[in-house]
């Protein structure tokens, strides 16, 4: 649906959304990420039970309120710049299909702050309110 590289900066292994579901610029966006064994970060957390780290699920949200933008960033960085309020309550385990929904709550000093959550089959795993910058 959306040139996922000419919205977002980041590469592989560190682009966190496989493809934007909805978008409304500067109102709403639906991702998704499929969440896969061979995921470089879950190697080592945890052995024996592999889960998504929960800052991660922030970065997802925050790569996701990249799309509320109305042009493609075209190689210009973004990057996460506060957290507030955010509330883990499930684990994200290898084989998820995870759906990224950010809501855009305004703009100000050069940066939007989003509201996000994280969800799989309809169980929320992360709640947050994200302050995203634009160099």
């Amino acid at each position: 649906m959306t040139d996922i590289p000419a919205h977002l900066p980041h590469r592989y292994p560190f682009l966190l959304v496989d493809r934007v579901l909805e978008r409304e610029p500067g109102v709403r966006v639906v991702a998704e990420k499929l969440v896969t064994i061979g995921e470089p970060y879950l190697q080592g957390h945890f052995e024996g039970r592999p889960l998504v780290p929960g800052v991660l699920l922030l970065e997802m949200l925050a790569q996701a309120g990249g799309f509320l933008e109305a042009e493609p960033l075209n190689g210009a960085a973004i990057f996460l710049a506060g957290v507030q309020d955010a509330r883990f309550k499930g684990p994200a385990l290898p084989g998820d299909r995870l759906r990224l929904e950010v809501r855009s709550e305004g703009a100000f000093a050069g940066m939007m702050k989003v509201r996000g959550t994280v969800s799989c089959e309809g169980r929320d795993l992360c709640t947050a309110a994200l302050l995203v910058k634009r160099l």
